[in-house]
């Protein structure tokens, strides 16, 4: 049901530089559910402390962020703590340089199969970042989605990643379930 790693995936390492998997130091990546992590614990035989980081938030921040993501709301309500994926050598741990993500699509945390689209507060799907409408900008900015890059309409965008309006709706509406299942423990 997730979108595979497209073509556009696998150039946008080699057009903008790095691909989403990849952050500059002080960025985090996907925050997962438990389910997540219950997921990539059972098909990689990992300890979560292998994988997971935990990162602690104010009220004020928690109240934030389920503000501007509405499929995290209840993500918070029994800890102020985000469990992200861990980064070594500067990408996600499962990240293999060259070739994308190492875990299979159905394996994978849901936000990272969503991504980069979002659900934004009103209820509509948009991307995640703004366009820079010129490559050597969006290099130079470092956190642009060549998908996003090179379409001129959300259709363009969802036909980059091979997937559907309909896949990204379920999408959403798993992730949107984990996050209240992860929040009632």
């Amino acid at each position: 049901m997730s979108p595979p790693m497209g073509p556009v995936c696998a150039r946008c390492p080699v057009v903008l530089g790095a691909s989403c998997c990849e952050v500059k130091e002080d960025e985090r990546l996907a925050t997962l559910t438990r389910s997540d992590v219950e997921r990539i614990a059972e098909h990689t035989g990992l300890s979560p402390r292998r994988f997971v980081v935990e990162e602690y938030l104010t009220e004020e921040e928690t109240a934030g962020y389920e503000a501007r993501r509405p499929l995290y709301r209840g993500y918070f309500r029994r800890a102020p703590v985000r469990l992200t994926l861990a980064i070594r050598a500067g990408a996600c741990v499962f990240h293999e340089k060259g070739r994308g993500c190492g875990l299979p699509g159905d394996v994978r945390p849901v936000a990272c199969r969503l991504y980069p689209f979002e659900r934004w507060p009103d209820g509509s799907w948009s991307v995640q970042m703004g366009r820079y409408g010129d490559l050597d900008e969006a290099r130079a900015g470092g956190d642009a989605c060549l998908a996003v890059e090179e379409s001129t309409s959300m259709d363009e965008v969802l036909a980059a990643f091979r997937t559907t309006r309909e896949t990204i709706e379920s999408l959403g509406e798993q992730l949107a379930e984990e996050a209240r299942a992860h929040g009632r423990g």
